[in-house]
């Protein structure tokens, strides 16, 4: 099975929809309101983990209405994985898109600016570097009374500058800052935000199930490639090797290293799917 074209339709459903309710609003119809930081469906509030998180923090106290608000993604990630950044995430699909412009530049004479490598290849370095980051803003976050890491959540920003498009027909300083990380990923820092800085990606992995969705790899020696090439290195959109780093917190279950791997040995498992038992050897 290949799952690159309806990865494809459900970020660009997704990316729709972040411009579908703003323009809903401004017919005065509020079935659906927010943005990407905490959406309201007819009263019911779901809010991204990371952001509750910061909230939590900020206010120094833990409320039931804010909890409650973290459930239904919480229960979503526990059963799928990372599905909001491999399928969902608006800024995932502009930063595949960056990833894929920095490869036709790079062909050029620009190979010095355009750089295909991740500036961090060690995934567990990276890993660190996210929690890090993470932590860091968390704890300012509590310390100021300010949900700081709010003010670079990727998604939230793009929502809410869809929605000041639609409504005020203008955007705000802070779209600056999403022209900014794009370009450096596009050039000089390739992956940088999704691998070593998101925080809801950071909170999204610690949800990871043993039942849940991944991606697996039958391969008894995962010491390197399973092929020459190397197709699914390539494509992963986190850098990672995935026929040795499959169940890493970095990876987000967007499956492109399934569709690439011509040896069959990568598959999802979770739920009964895939074909084969997961390999002992899989990161975890």
């Amino acid at each position: 099975m290949t799952y690159s074209p309806y990865r494809r339709i459900s970020q660009f459903m997704v990316l729709g929809f972040m411009f579908f309710i703003p323009l809903l609003n401004s017919y005065e119809i509020y079935a659906i309101t927010g943005t990407f930081y905490a959406l309201n469906f007819g009263g019911l509030g779901v809010a991204d983990p990371a952001v509750i998180l910061q909230a939590i923090f900020a206010a120094g106290e833990v409320s039931i209405t804010l909890l409650t608000a973290a459930l239904f993604p919480v229960i979503v990630l526990m059963l799928f994985g990372r599905v909001w950044c491999g399928w969902c995430c608006p800024f995932l699909l502009l930063a595949e898109g960056a990833d894929s412009l920095r490869g036709i530049l790079g062909r050029k004479r620009l190979q010095w600016l355009f750089k295909p490598q991740v500036p961090v290849k060690n995934s567990l370095t990276a890993n660190v570097t996210r929690y890090g980051f993470l932590t860091a803003g968390t704890a300012l976050a509590g310390a100021m009374a300010v949900p700081l890491l709010n003010y670079v959540h990727t998604p939230g920003i793009l929502s809410t500058e869809a929605m000041m498009l639609i409504k005020e027909r203008a955007v705000s300083i802070e779209f600056g800052l999403l022209i900014v990380i794009l370009a450096l990923q596009m050039t000089i820092f390739p992956k940088m935000w999704c691998r070593l800085f998101c925080p809801t990606g950071a909170v999204s992995a610690l949800f990871r199930t043993s039942v849940g969705l991944r991606v697996v790899c039958s391969a008894k020696q995962i010491s390197g490639p399973c092929c020459r090439e190397s197709f699914c290195l390539d494509v992963c959109p986190m850098g990672l090797a995935p026929y040795r780093e499959a169940g890493n917190l970095l990876c987000v279950n967007c499956g492109k290293c399934i569709d690439a791997c011509r040896t069959d040995r990568l598959a999802f498992r979770g739920f009964e799917i895939g074909r084969f038992p997961e390999s002992a050897g899989s990161s975890r």
